[in-house]
């Protein structure tokens, strides 16, 4: 076995769905490039003539050995495994990537990968059949998500160990790799936003709507529980300004929703959101759009203007206090790797998350429109258990090749404003001191699943087929 490290290339990088020339890969755990002797060091001068750049150095191995590469993907903090992360060599420059709302598809990275893999729920992944020498491109994906750094050397048939973290992690920062826009609402109810910085991303990536794209994270201020406005740092503007505007929100890959206290709507106190929102963001949801909800902000889904949206769900809403913990479903592929993953991240855990408080706002979803992946007791609102974290695949109830954008609701506070020192405020994202509470992992782990491409929750991911 050979441990290797690693020399790090800040790189623009490939975009998940946007490429023209789409590669991937036969096997979902490490594959081979193309069929035939051609380029594998078998002797064969015609074969070795047809072979292009990286291809030209795979070797094959005798005895039934192989070239492998090893490590682990991690969140920028180079502490939270990233689960269903592309790994693989190019054998071109990756393609820029087209940032804001985009109908990516699974399968569509670029660079011509050579060979790939994607990681389990403990981020580990096996690359084989690894062109050897030196100075060996690598790059790890998720969604727009995507570093490339470089391996001084592979060395033929063995384990090639990749272990520092800081090697196989996502970019904390945009001179090391791509990265996704991402809007953030603030809320009185809710400090959803202080997840941003304690999953690794650098300080100098948060700013306001008039940073543009030097800043990756542009915070906009929802309700608050007594004020007109919720916390957020100096010049950052009113959340209607963005969801009252779809092409504001086209600029964005994802947008977090943080809860404010109440529904918020025309007809309440300081309303935020109107017909106006609502048609907005159910716009910006079919063109590639990825929210990221939490509580009151179910709003998004029950007062859609698309019927589809609306019968996803049961939802009288209310934010009525239910009992915990979640149960996680680990009946299905994903939900199976986020029951491992979890155990990974909070050993012992075995399927139970305690938010700090769980809501019943959803009495019962529709199996063939959205995905549940945790419930809880009803408690006062009824017998039996009720959804708490489902996902919703937009448009709704097609199929999902032809889906493009992605909602998660988490029905709880997982992180309570006035329970701990975390806060949104001027000095947001200094102002979250506290270390990640044990169900904030939760929201780790939706962030980033919530970047990757959409795919049917019931199936397991699978690398993209190779082309050849």
């Amino acid at each position: 076995m050979l441990l290797v490290g690693a020399i790090v290339i800040g790189a623009p990088a490939v975009g998940c769905g946007s490429s023209q020339d789409p590669s991937g890969f036969d096997n979902p755990h490490g594959t081979s490039a193309e069929a035939g002797t051609g380029g594998f060091g078998t002797g064969n001068e015609e074969a070795a003539a047809a072979c292009q750049g990286l291809r030209c150095q795979q070797e094959a191995c005798g005895g039934g050995g192989d070239t492998t590469v090893t490590g682990t993907v991690f969140a920028p903090n180079g502490k939270h495994p990233i689960y269903n992360a592309i790994v693989y060599v190019p054998n071109a420059e990756p393609a820029p990537l087209v940032k804001g709302a985009t109908c990516d598809k699974c399968g569509a990275v670029t660079g011509d990968p050579v060979t790939s893999t994607i990681t389990e729920p403990n981020g580990n992944f096996i690359l084989k059949n690894v062109p050897i020498g030196k100075n060996i491109p690598l790059v790890v994906q998720v969604g727009k998500w995507r570093r490339k750094v470089t391996i001084p050397e592979v060395k033929s048939c063995t384990e090639n160990k990749l272990l520092d973290p800081e090697l196989t992690r996502l970019p904390k920062n945009q001179s090391e790799g791509d990265m996704p826009r991402i809007a953030l609402t603030s809320g009185g109810c809710d400090t959803l936003g202080c997840m941003l910085p304690k999953v690794g991303i650098d300080a100098s990536e948060f700013g306001v709507a008039s940073d543009g794209p030097t800043k990756s994270v542009h915070t906009y201020l929802g309700a608050g529980l007594e004020a007109d406005l919720a916390g957020g740092p100096n010049g950052a503007p009113p959340a209607s300004t963005l969801w009252n505007d779809v092409n504001q929100l086209k600029n964005y890959d994802m947008v977090i929703l943080s809860c404010e206290c109440r529904e918020a709507r025309d007809g309440e106190d300081s309303p935020t959101k109107n017909a106006t929102s609502f048609a907005a963001m159910n716009e910006y949801l079919n063109a590639g759009g990825r929210i990221f909800t939490t509580d009151f902000m179910y709003t998004w889904y029950k007062y859609s203007p698309d019927p589809q949206m609306q019968s996803i769900a049961s939802i009288p809403g209310g934010a009525p206090p239910v009992e915990g913990p979640m149960t996680l479903d680990a009946t299905f592929p994903k939900g199976k790797a986020l029951y491992d993953w979890f155990n990974v991240v909070v050993p012992g855990s075995n399927g139970q998350i305690s938010p700090d408080i769980v809501f019943g706002n959803y009495e019962s979803t529709v199996a063939s429109k959205t995905q549940v992946w945790a419930s809880s007791p009803k408690g006062f609102s009824g017998t039996g258990t009720g959804p708490r974290v489902m996902t919703t695949n937009v448009p709704v109830g097609v199929d999902a090749d032809k889906q493009c954008g992605k909602g998660v609701h988490i029905d709880a506070h997982v992180n309570q404003p006035g329970l701990g020192g975390d806060r949104v405020d001027t000095s947001f994202p200094n102002s979250c001191p506290d270390p990640i509470k044990p169900a904030e992992n939760l929201l780790a782990f939706f962030f980033f699943d919530l970047a990757s491409c959409i795919q049917n929750e019931q199936a397991a991911p699978t690398p993209p087929p190779i082309v050849k």
